[in-house]
């Protein structure tokens, strides 16, 4: 985090409207951290708040501790209620295949492909954007285009997930076998989350 983003932070720690505005969630391996969280319903994960902001369009983070929130009369509930409602208006799901295409600078026309089903869900920073998943009311939205209410989600790494409409022809455990390997090959140690996937029902 650089100086300009520290200043900001520091700025503000004692304005609950601006820490409101900029509160949000992210997701991270259980751990013993004494942080403002409480459990993720992906079994070895946990959800945190964070303050999330933007400088010279580069975006920072940082763990939101009680104290925090105690020092400016926020309740807990106010805070978890907040962030999910920032996070909900800065939930993206792009097609992988479309990522694909522009990566290759080519044009995406939505044809079939053995990919087509896959989405990767994120916030518009691309930054501790795996916390997305918690935006049900998108997740419900996506899994209804597929008539289906089961959705495969693949931790890509803190910062996106991947996810898919439940389909008989994936094994979940081919699926977790894909999320460990790009764990160990693509994905630092600091951003990874678990070493499996999920099947969740909305």
């Amino acid at each position: 985090m650089n100086t300009e983003a520290i200043t900001d932070i520091a700025m503000n720690f004692n304005d609950p409207e601006w820490i409101l505005e900029h509160i949000s969630i992210a997701l991270q391996r259980i751990s013993d951290e004494s942080l403002v969280k409480r459990p993720c319903d992906l079994d070895g994960i946990e959800q945190y708040l964070i303050l999330q902001g933007e400088k010279d369009g580069s975006c920072y983070t940082v763990k939101v501790v009680p104290i925090i929130l105690s020092n400016v009369g926020i309740d807990e509930q106010t805070a978890w209620d907040k962030a999910l409602e920032n996070l909900s208006a800065d939930t993206h799901i792009t097609s992988l295949g479309k990522i694909l295409a522009d990566m290759m600078d080519e044009q995406y026309d939505g044809s079939t492909g053995p990919d087509i089903r896959f989405h990767v869900i994120t916030n518009s920073h691309k930054c501790k954007g795996a916390a997305c998943i918690m935006n049900r009311k998108a997740l419900k939205a996506f899994t209804q285009k597929y008539d289906t209410n089961m959705l495969f989600v693949l931790p890509s790494s803190v910062h996106e997930m991947m996810i898919a409409p439940y389909d008989s022809n994936f094994k979940l455990e081919d699926l977790s076998a894909m999320v460990k390997e790009i764990n160990e090959t693509q994905v630092a140690p600091g951003d990874r989350l678990t070493d499996r996937a999920y099947i969740i029902c909305l």
